[in-house]
């Protein structure tokens, strides 16, 4: 069974904007991953996933998010998430510890002032 997730890129400033909707699982995590790597440019500052329409994550899915902190660590750029506060998913993030390596913002406008 494969699930859906929606991604949209976009360039705000000098950060990247992934919008990602629906669900993240072992299913679709490669996917995501390799989109989102290969489309963050090198002048870029940020990569910010915009987790607002986001329902479900799994493990694979939180590991995607550590994998890309590493890499843009490596490359001086922030990876950033918003994650408002009624998102069912702030409590895993929070558990999970992602906060530790990519900033929760409650909204994209919060997330594009930096940290």
């Amino acid at each position: 069974m494969s699930t859906s997730a929606d991604l949209t890129l976009e360039h705000d400033g000098d950060a990247l904007v992934a919008r990602l909707r629906g669900e993240v699982d072992m299913t679709n995590a490669s996917f995501i991953r390799e989109e989102l790597t290969s489309s963050v440019p090198n002048d870029a500052s940020a990569l910010v996933i915009d987790l607002s329409d986001t329902l479900y994550v799994d493990s694979a899915a939180i590991e995607v998010l550590f994998e890309l902190s590493r890499r843009l660590g490596r490359r001086r750029q922030d990876l950033r998430l918003v994650v408002p506060a009624a998102s069912p998913l702030r409590r895993l993030l929070t558990l999970t510890d992602v906060g530790a390596v990519a900033p929760m913002h409650e909204s994209l406008a919060e997330a594009l002032e930096g940290p």
